[in-house]
């Protein structure tokens, strides 16, 4: 049973829709399982799946979320920047910059908030292959890694 598979590109997640059965879900969860992805939660029709940053690799944490509805899938998928990395950000900015000597802190801090209104409003990103400016590579590899293994599973 080949099936067609439909990638959009939203902005901040990629959203890809198909059709299949339990045998073609399990072999997708295999494929990420293998790929270093963790279960986040399993239910009946939604299955939540993790992969934690390799940031030495250039390589960005994503999330994976399959909702299920009979045949038809919803399979959402986004590269992201963790709560944890910013608010570590927000907090060294405001203990470190006070007392690092900077000749103008008042602008450091300025920048250091600028960067994290940014970081917050631009905290999730699609995997278009097109991708530029913020984690052009990895969203275009894991764009092309999320294709393969969708027309591999479906």
């Amino acid at each position: 049973m080949a099936t067609e598979v439909t990638i959009q590109h939203r902005g901040r997640m990629t959203q890809a829709t198909v059709t299949g059965g339990d045998a073609q879900l399990k072999k997708l969860r295999n494929a990420l399982l293998l790929k270093d992805f963790v279960i986040a939660a399993e239910r009946e029709n939604v299955l939540e799946l993790r992969r934690r940053a390799y940031l030495s690799q250039d390589d960005w944490p994503i999330w994976i979320r399959i909702h299920r509805n009979g045949q038809q899938m919803d399979i959402r998928y986004f590269l992201y920047i963790p709560w944890g990395w910013i608010i570590g950000f927000v907090l060294l900015a405001l203990l470190v910059l006070p007392f690092a000597g900077i000749p103008n802190p008042v602008l450091a801090f300025g920048l250091a908030a600028v960067a994290a209104a940014l970081a917050i409003y631009k905290q999730k990103f699609d995997c278009q292959p097109n991708a530029r400016f913020w984690q052009q590579r990895p969203r275009q590899r894991w764009g092309d890694t999320m294709e393969r293994l969708l027309t591999e599973a479906f």
